[in-house]
């Protein structure tokens, strides 16, 4: 009896060591870790999602550690590890609410006062648009079964029980924060040289006509113009989001 109690300990602290990583990455995941889903839909999410994958794991420890110390260390191991996978793929959510800030301020629609429906702080109506349109795409494309691969499959790059080198993965943390600015920078382009000319455009009605109300006049054609634009290039936006997400979960 001794003896199957110890295997049964033994087998759900194996599947608990899986649960911790998974519930770490559900909790910062695109679409799963949102403010608007409920922590208990996050937590039963992630231990259908662990019990899944716990029979497939290699490398899971034969028992237990025997003392509290190391099991705190494995524990907090599978944090991290989980923490940095679901971090990651939220910076590619956080570079289109960079794009749609960029360009509301571009087009005029930049307010203070808007309330980010997405779980950003500081964004516009444009940027809670695109982020939820992201959300959305997501889930259309099937981008969140990359995730759980992508999550399976970091085992093998980080085995589990292991602790991580803290130093290379927040340098990656840091190479893929510049990516993705430079990915939200990129996506916002158009909106950014429209915005340079059309004021330049207007600087320069204003010198040849200085009667002229030009804020009054212009900034009515700003915001049709920045509209149109915003119709235009929004699927593209998303798509280069998608493309540029399920690559680094592939790769990563």
């Amino acid at each position: 009896m001794d003896l199957l109690a110890q295997m049964l300990s033994q087998e759900i602290y194996r599947v608990f060591l899986v649960f911790v990583r998974v519930a770490a990455a559900v909790g910062f995941l695109p679409g799963f870790g949102e403010f608007a889903v409920p922590v208990r839909v996050r937590l039963a999410i992630a231990g259908v999602v662990a019990l899944s994958l716990a029979p497939t794991v290699p490398g899971l420890p034969a028992a237990m550690p025997g003392h509290a110390a190391g099991i705190l260390q494995q524990f907090a191991g599978e944090i991290l590890i989980g923490a940095f996978l679901g971090l990651g793929a939220k910076l590619f959510l956080a570079a289109l609410q960079v794009t749609g800030t960029l360009a509301a301020q571009a087009i005029g629609l930049a307010n203070p006062f808007a309330i980010e429906g997405a779980g950003f702080e500081g964004g516009s109506v444009l940027s809670g648009t695109l982020v939820i349109a992201g959300l959305a795409a997501i889930f259309a494309a099937d981008v969140h079964y990359v995730m759980l691969d992508a999550l399976a499959r970091s085992y093998g790059t980080w085995p589990v029980a292991e602790w991580p080198d803290a130093g290379l993965l927040a340098g990656r943390y840091a190479q893929l924060v510049a990516a993705t600015f430079r990915l939200g920078v990129g996506m916002a382009t158009p909106f950014l040289v429209f915005g340079v000319l059309f004021n330049l455009a207007l600087g320069l009605v204003n010198r040849v006509m200085p009667a002229m109300p030009v804020f009054f006049v212009g900034t009515p054609v700003m915001l049709i113009a920045g509209l149109l634009i915003v119709m235009t290039t929004a699927a593209a936006i998303v798509g280069a989001f998608l493309t540029a997400l399920g690559g680094w979960l592939a790769g990563g």
